[in-house]
């Protein structure tokens, strides 16, 4: 059973002011790969931000998020530019 992508509010409004159409389609385009098996995709993040997942994007973007198990779903809850992590 593939698992459910949910983007909140909050960051759908920041991939709305980041992104312009065309690299919005190629995200959701690799998000969807994370629909079948997540961990072979991303990258698990160390304490202090355990549970979190990263993935690259267009080698400057860094889409964080979390996999919740027992709903089956992926919460995206961050979308950076590579220079505004710290």
């Amino acid at each position: 059973m593939p698992y459910e992508i949910i983007i909140p509010d909050k960051i759908q409004r920041v991939i709305n002011k980041k992104c312009d159409e065309h690299l919005k389609k190629r995200l959701f385009t690799k998000l969807l790969k994370l629909e079948n098996v997540p961990q072979s995709y991303a990258k698990p993040l160390r304490f202090p931000l355990a549970g979190i997942w990263e993935i690259y994007f267009e080698k400057r973007w860094r889409v964080l998020f979390e996999i919740d198990e027992s709903n089956k779903s992926i919460i995206i809850v961050g979308f950076k530019h590579k220079d505004e992590m710290t």
